[in-house]
C-alpha cells in the first residue's frame, strides 16, 4: 500500500470514495430507520453497542460479514463506525481531525482487488479514516473494526471481547501517554 506521507490528498479523493461517502451520507437516514429507532443511532458509544448487535445478528461468523461487504447493510454499517471514529477524535479537540481516505494499492504481495470487493477477505480494499498525512498503521479501517467483532484472542493469545465502543478516540488514553513519557530511566536504586 502506499504509505507515504502526503499522499493524504490524494486519498480522500479517489473518485469511488467521494462517491461512496455520498451515497452514504444521502442514505443514511434510510439505513438509520431499517435499524429501529432513528433516535438511536447519534455515532456516540451506545449507539455502536446497539449496532454490534446488530451485526451479530445478521452476521453469525466472520466469513459471513467480509462475504457481504457490498451489501447495503454492511455499507452503512462501514461508513457508521468511521463516522463516530472520525466524530470522537474531532470532539476532544485535542488531535488533527480525522478524514475519509481510501489507497487502492493493495498491501506488498496481494493481488489488486476492487473498492469493496466480496470476493476478497480482505478489509483493505475499502475506506478508512485517519489524519491527513497519516501512515499505514495510523489508520482505522471501520470494515476492520466491524471485522474485529469476530475475534475470540488477542496477538499473544490472551482471550478478548472486542467491542465496536473502543475504536472511539478516549481522552484518557491521552492521559496515560502522557503520565508514562516521563516514567522511561525512573529506577529506583
Amino acid at each position: 500500500m502506499g504509505d507515504q506521507a502526503g499522499e493524504g490528498l490524494v486519498r480522500q479523493r479517489y473518485p469511488e470514495l467521494l462517491a461512496w461517502l455520498s451515497a452514504r451520507e444521502s442514505e443514511f437516514d434510510r439505513w438509520a430507520a431499517g435499524q429501529g429507532p432513528p433516535g438511536r443511532w447519534d455515532f456516540g458509544a451506545e449507539s455502536l453497542d446497539d449496532l454490534e448487535e446488530v451485526v451479530r445478528e445478521r452476521f453469525p461468523r466472520e466469513e459471513d460479514l467480509l462475504g457481504a461487504k457490498d451489501d447495503a447493510f454492511v455499507q452503512g454499517a462501514t461508513w457508521y463506525v468511521g463516522e463516530a471514529v472520525r466524530r470522537s477524535f474531532e470532539a476532544c479537540g485535542t488531535h488533527d481531525p480525522l478524514v475519509w481516505m481510501y489507497d487502492p494499492a493493495p498491501p506488498a504481495g496481494h493481488p489488486r482487488s476492487g473498492f469493496f470487493d466480496p470476493a476478497t477477505r480482505v478489509v483493505t480494499d475499502t475506506p478508512f479514516v485517519g489524519a491527513p498525512d497519516s501512515v499505514d498503521g495510523e489508520w482505522v479501517y471501520p470494515l476492520g473494526v466491524l471485522n474485529e467483532l469476530y475475534s475470540t484472542v488477542d496477538e499473544w493469545g490472551e482471550p478478548v471481547e472486542p467491542r465496536l465502543r473502543g475504536a472511539l478516540h478516549d481522552p484518557y488514553d491521552d492521559e496515560d501517554d502522557e503520565d508514562d513519557e516521563g516514567d522511561e530511566g525512573d529506577e529506583e536504586v
